[in-house]
């Protein structure tokens, strides 16, 4: 969490420059003040987590150990748990921001009468060196759950909108992340925890990225282990963050053990090749064609994520490349389909 506010403070715009918000205003007339104050808050929210995690990790020295083994990790075979300590330097850094906020919001302290949830520790913690304000940071932290959210467009330098996989009826959030936009694309899942900063939803700042087709398999999994649970009640919770955290950490390993091996990928149609794409059989989708497949609510829904892994696929490509992506939309418009149902 700290590491995310140094990148986001390293980050300069001149009080004269026009504002990135689009107004057409200079910073200083518009969002400087409002950016300040953003700023702000991240760096208390960032010290509340530090006062928060040292208090209980002078109080449990021994529960926290056992708790992060036990627990955030629990669900690694033996060589699984062993390639973590060889994975790249920033992911390890991304587990142990994922590590501290879990701390703080889910996890389950081993005392001497059993195991003991966080939240229960915080709220009987009379020595905890937090300020009301800090302690209200902390309860709303806890009070707003992990989510498996896909990114439905981006704004660089600005933020994003988010529809949640789990809950697909919910509107969409728009979220204020002006670092993370500028390396995030559409069609990108990933798990994450929102919050309320003022006016604007947030990142809390833990994230789990997912490649599409893990995260569809997480969000399958989560939707048979909560089948007739309440989305608001603990278990569905405790469940949903559980099957996230090992989604993510298995994936990345997963992806350390594989190395640079390039994965068989099916071709992007050109625009001349349409038809001939559109009428042939896919095993993507089930062995049909992608005109056939869409006639059903089920094959229209593969369809649907075979196209948003193409337009993944080459703006992942031209971030890496340079230059613009090749605009899909004929592959929509052509099948009748609309991105905004999908």
């Amino acid at each position: 969490m700290e590491e995310r506010i140094k990148e986001i403070t390293v980050e300069k715009i001149g009080r004269n420059d026009i504002c990135p918000c689009g107004s057409g205003k200079k910073y200083k007339k518009c969002c400087l003040e409002k950016e300040r104050g953003r700023v702000s808050r991240m760096h208390d929210d960032a010290a509340v987590a530090k006062q928060a995690l040292d208090w209980l990790g002078k109080k449990y020295p021994d529960g926290v150990r056992e708790a992060v083994f036990g627990g955030f990790l629990g669900a690694l075979k033996k060589r699984e748990r062993e390639t973590v300590g060889s994975l790249s330097s920033e992911m390890q850094e991304l587990i142990n921001v994922n590590i501290g906020e879990w701390l703080l919001t889910d996890a389950k302290i081993p005392v001497q009468d059993g195991e003991k949830p966080v939240r229960e520790i915080f709220m009987e913690g009379e020595s905890l060196p937090l300020t009301t304000e800090g302690m209200k940071w902390l309860a709303d932290l806890r009070e707003n759950p992990l989510s498996l959210y896909e990114i439905r467009s981006v704004e660089p330098g600005e933020g994003m909108l988010l529809s949640d996989m789990l809950r697909p009826e919910s509107p969409g959030l728009r979220v204020r992340e002006r670092k993370a936009s500028k390396g995030l694309l559409r069609w990108e899942t990933l798990g994450a925890r929102l919050m309320r900063s003022g006016d604007d939803w947030t990142l809390s700042g833990a994230l789990y990225p997912l490649p599409r087709e893990v995260a569809n398999s997480c969000r399958s999994r989560i939707q048979r282990k909560t089948k007739g649970e309440d989305p608001g009640s603990l278990s569905f919770r405790e469940i949903c963050g559980s099957l996230l955290r090992e989604d993510w950490l298995k994936n990345a390993i997963s992806e350390h053990l594989r190395g640079d091996a390039e994965e068989v990928s099916i071709s992007i149609p050109s625009p001349g090749d349409f038809e001939t794409w559109a009428e042939g059989s896919l095993p993507e989708i089930g062995d049909r064609s992608p005109r056939k497949a869409i006639k059903t609510p089920a094959g229209r829904r593969a369809v649907m994520e075979l196209l948003k892994s193409f337009e993944l696929r080459e703006a992942r490509r031209a971030l890496k490349d340079g230059g613009k992506p090749m605009d899909l939309s004929f592959l929509w418009e052509g099948l009748g389909l609309n991105t905004e149902d999908a």
